[in-house]
């Protein structure tokens, strides 16, 4: 089902390309089921996917069959095992875009083309301390991420959820404080329980970096926070996920006027 005529297709092999180091997979849905109440795991083979080589945040920008043709969606790379040649994805199951809906209707034998790996948010080797915070669309993101960080580091994780029912396990060997922030009712992307918690953080001692994803407003209102407590805007990666009230554009992310970043 691959398009040659999309012109993000056509950036692929182009080494100066927003699509440098990607390559096209053909996957095949081999598992698809509910991971909690508001979170939706598929896990997709594929030939050569053994071959897949990417840094834990990554993502796969997974082309959404619709009527016509396809719309492109982004999601991290929960984990990929390479002797088995299959990739997990994880994703908010919310909402009635192609993504939701083909998430939501997926089932072993479902096919569809991917590209990737994709991003350019990894881990920073020359820290003490990770500093990660966003909602729910960037949860798989964030615990790839935690659960990369090396023994001897520290990681803070701060996670915006509905309740104690999307909460997930997080193993690592590093020292790790996840901290699960429950909004309630209040609505994605209108809480400020992750601005507030970020507000009243402890930064520890020595150097850190801070990784902030999800709602485009949040993650400018957290950056905001960071810089106001005079943390370096080079020690900051922030990536806007989705926003509020509109449709992430055809490349799969938000529109570049939808505020945020």
């Amino acid at each position: 089902m691959s398009d040659t005529t999309d012109p993000m297709l056509q950036l692929l092999g182009r080494p100066d390309g927003p699509l440098a180091g990607a390559s096209l997979w053909s996957l095949e849905v081999v598992s698809a089921g509910p991971l909690t109440p508001r979170m939706r795991r598929v896990e997709l083979t594929g030939e050569h996917l053994a071959e897949l080589d990417h840094q834990p945040g990554q993502d796969l920008m997974l082309r959404i069959p619709v009527d016509g043709g396809t719309v492109n969606r982004r999601y991290t790379i929960r984990r990929a095992d390479r002797a088995r040649a299959v990739v997990t994805i994880d994703a908010v199951a919310h909402g009635d875009g192609p993504g939701a809906r083909w998430l939501a209707d997926a089932k072993r034998g479902s096919r569809l083309d991917a590209v990737g790996p994709r991003g350019k948010i990894l881990l920073a080797d020359d820290v003490s301390w990770h500093l990660f915070a966003g909602d729910e669309s960037a949860l798989p993101a964030m615990l790839a991420m935690a659960e990369a960080v090396p023994a001897g580091s520290r990681a803070i994780v701060l996670a915006e959820v509905v309740d104690a029912r999307d909460e997930q396990p997080l193993t690592t060997a590093a020292t790790v404080d996840v901290r699960w922030l429950h909004r309630g009712d209040t609505e994605a992307g209108r809480s400020s329980v992750l601005v507030d918690a970020l507000t009243e953080l402890p930064l520890p001692e020595g150097s850190g970096h801070a990784y902030l994803a999800g709602e485009a407003q949040v993650v400018t209102s957290l950056r905001k926070v960071l810089l106001n407590r005079w943390m370096p805007a080079e020690r900051i990666s922030a990536k806007a996920y989705w926003s509020l009230g509109r449709a992430n554009a055809s490349h799969g992310e938000p529109a570049k006027d939808a505020g945020g970043l």
